[in-house]
Order: structure tokens, then sequence, then C-alpha cells
């Protein structure tokens, strides 16, 4: 059953809009990702996405293969 959240972070050393594409990268192949934004503005990323098949810890896990520090915020 498809169960869609939300899941906030912030972004340690996101600069410019060049850093987009390398965050959105690690999460646009899964299928469980519904929809991704990423604001290098606010440091952010914003993740749409089925519970069922893959959780906050492991998005987070995904997203630090870009090469950046991402931390959780509760919402």
């Amino acid at each position: 059953m498809t169960q869609i959240e939300r899941a906030f972070f912030k972004v340690v050393g996101m600069y410019c809009f060049t850093c987009k594409p390398i965050v959105e990268k690690q999460l646009k192949d899964e299928d469980a990702i519904k929809k991704i934004g990423v604001d290098y503005m606010t440091d952010s990323v914003v993740v749409e996405y089925d519970s069922a098949l893959i959780n906050k810890e492991e998005i987070k896990e995904r997203l630090e293969k870009s090469g950046y520090k991402f931390v959780r915020v509760a919402r």
C-alpha cells in the first residue's frame, strides 16, 4: 500500500545552483521517491516518498553519497 510522506533535510556545504543536480542524482532513479525539492539558497531538501518502500534514514544515506552532510529536520 502506498503511503506518501515528506522528509525535510538541511544540507551542509551546498552553496550554488550546480549542487542541485548532484544532490538530485542520488534519488532520481529510486521508485520510492515521488518528488525531490532542492533549494541551495536555503540549504534545504524536501523529499516526498513512499514510506512502505524506503525510510528517512535510507534517504539520508543515499543523499550523503553526493558528498554533502544532511541533517533531518523534524516537522
